[in-house]
């Protein structure tokens, strides 16, 4: 039934009492308007408003010229041999020499210190104020800063101290001072700076070091929860959503068993080679799922099956999970395969308490289907990623995959990576890796794998280039799955000493290809954004780039660490651009290389 019709069926049994709430809410309508006519006379004019304006303003001013009399009446400044300028608490400083107002301002400062010490610090800033007038000295600013940090005016505090700074940028101590104003505001990046500033001068190393890393980390938390706050809820990172469903080895075939035309178009989409096909998909799903599935009445429960089960993983890409669950619960109604399963063990394992409940649903995963290799290989992914200790147990778990599917590459893959971790010494990583490309030499992942294993160390990169140009030149591979070693092949022409930064040409145009086969990789963004950090002129522009590759990034770890790059990356630019840091930024890098 129809919303429109739901509402008129709810009209017509409810008339009366519609009719009398219509009565009532007329009758108030009119109390209403009595009571306004009433009480109007009450309401304060615009004129009324303006004369209150007009008298709170006079009394300010007022008030403003009391405390001036007594300030003038209870400070003397006689004895300074200064006067007042007429009608103000400012010094007249008229006639004087600039060596007769040093000398003057040098004896006020000494009251204001003894004032300082009586805890005197309204006073004290006053006379610390006739010495600034006098002779505006970085001490004196100082002083006053202290003062208003002793009353809680941080942001007169951070302002004297910068003051200060303007007249001696290396004042230790109105560095510190302004670093732990700008932490009690809040201002977390601009601490770090201040911070860092007093590292490069080597000043008091433990303690400045200790709160340098706590202002880092509170303002990359800061940015993180503002990070996750405004996720963009969109798909982002076409190649990782490919690989996901790769690893999903039943979907294709058992949603194919069906033969409906409609989930056939779905699965043809999302096992495409481009990006523009995944999003296809997601166009089509998000369709059919749409007021309440209303388009899939004519559908068949087992389709309805597997278009809410993959409306669900792709809604999980977009980080709405509580809509993910919806629509995974929606698709266990129909009925309960291995795929559906595992998405809903994969959304309950991001909120579970215990790996044990999140175990249990993979459990149920698996014994549903026990041809279906997928749900056993990310039970094994998931133990990996909440457990490390446990690595028999995991790589038994992928040995079982195997058993299942001796052709379920990814298994083979994970322990390869297993053999690498166990023992990064031994050779025999790289036999099984070696043994796993002669099997499998138009895939992707395997070479890909193997070279980021390899280019961990110096000694083996030119083995690890080998094996993404491999990759790269390979015409089986489609594009997407080509992004991940692109981007790897960039970070390793990058890091040869031997590349020139001004020569650049061939990782731009590696990266332009990524960009133009996934522009929402954030390793791509990353990389492209980091390239343009390089040339001062496009700093900006890789600034720009990093802050996207945040926004698309949906790992809580890789989001922190980036999020972490562009604040250091701002740091690193900030004191470079400034003439007093800069020289000796560079120089304390140059000397550390």
């Amino acid at each position: 039934m129809s919303e429109e019709n739901n509402t008129v069926s709810f009209f017509t049994k409810h008339k009366t009492a519609i009719i009398a709430t219509a009565v009532c809410l007329g009758a108030a309508v009119t109390s209403a308007y009595t009571i306004y006519n009433n009480k109007k006379s009450d309401v304060p004019s615009s004129s009324d408003n303006s004369i209150k304006k007009k008298k709170k303003k006079e009394n300010q001013k007022l008030k403003k010229q009391q405390e001036k009399e007594a300030i003038i009446s209870t400070h003397s400044i006689d004895k300074y041999g200064l006067k007042f300028i007429p009608n103000s608490t400012a010094v007249d400083i008229t006639g004087l020499s600039e060596q007769e107002r040093k000398q003057k301002a040098a004896k006020i400062k000494l009251d204001a210190n003894a004032l300082f010490k009586e805890n005197q610090f309204k006073d004290a800033i006053l006379y610390y104020t006739w010495a600034i007038q006098l002779y505006p000295d970085e001490v004196y600013y100082s002083n006053r800063s202290v003062c208003y940090l002793k009353l809680n005016q941080l942001e007169k505090a951070v302002k004297d101290c910068t003051s200060a700074l303007e007249k001696k940028p290396m004042y230790p101590k109105c560095l510190l001072r302004r670093a732990n104003c700008y932490e009690s505001l809040g201002k977390y990046e601009d601490a770090v700076f201040d911070l860092s500033c007093l590292v490069l001068m080597e000043y008091e190393p433990q303690t400045v070091q200790a709160l340098l890393e706590k202002n880092q980390d509170l303002a990359s938390d800061e940015a993180m929860t503002e990070s996750i706050k405004n996720q963009p809820h969109v798909l982002a990172n076409f190649s990782d959503i490919a690989s996901f469903f790769s690893t999903l080895t039943s979907l294709k075939k058992n949603a194919k068993i069906i033969d409906d035309k409609n989930l056939n178009e779905v699965i043809d989409l999302l096992y495409g080679e481009t990006a523009e096909d995944i999003s296809k998909c997601d166009e089509l799903i998000s369709s059919y799922v749409e007021n309440d599935g209303k388009k899939m009445s004519n559908f068949s429960d087992a389709v309805k099956c597997y278009i809410y089960a993959i409306a669900s993983s792709l809604t999980f890409f977009k980080v709405l999970p509580q809509l993910s669950m919806e629509y995974i619960e929606k698709s266990l109604s129909y009925e309960k395969n291995a795929f559906n399963l595992v998405m809903f063990a994969l959304i309950n394992s991001e909120n579970s308490p215990s790996s044990k409940d999140a175990s249990e649903l993979f459990n149920e995963a698996i014994d549903i289907d026990q041809s279906d290799a997928s749900a056993l290989y990310h039970k094994a992914q998931f133990l990996a990623m909440v457990d490390e200790t446990q690595l028999k147990a995991i790589s038994n778990l992928f040995i079982q995959v195997l058993e299942i599917d001796e052709t379920f590459v990814f298994a083979e893959i994970q322990l390869c990576l297993l053999a690498y971790k166990q023992n990064p010494e031994s050779q025999d990583y790289m036999t099984r890796f070696s043994s796993l490309i002669r099997k499998y030499p138009d895939n992707a992942q395997v070479r890909v794998c193997y070279a980021e294993v390899l280019a961990m160390k110096p000694e083996n990169i030119n083995e690890a280039v080998a094996q993404l140009e491999s990759v790269l030149s390979n015409t089986k591979i489609s594009g997407l799955e080509k992004v991940g070693a692109m981007v790897l092949r960039v970070h390793t022409y990058l890091s040869d000493p031997q590349t020139a930064m001004g020569d650049l040409a061939f990782a731009n145009t590696l990266l332009k290809d990524a960009y133009d086969l996934d522009k929402t990789n954030y390793k791509v963004l990353n990389c492209i954004g980091q390239v343009k950090l390089q040339n001062p002129a496009t700093v900006n522009e890789g600034l720009e780039l990093l802050t996207k590759a945040i926004d698309y990034t949906q790992g809580p770890l890789e989001k922190k660490q980036l999020i972490r790059l562009v604040q250091m990356s701002r740091l690193q630019f900030k004191l470079i651009q400034h003439p007093t840091w800069g020289p000796l930024f560079i120089e304390t890098t140059q000397r550390a290389m």
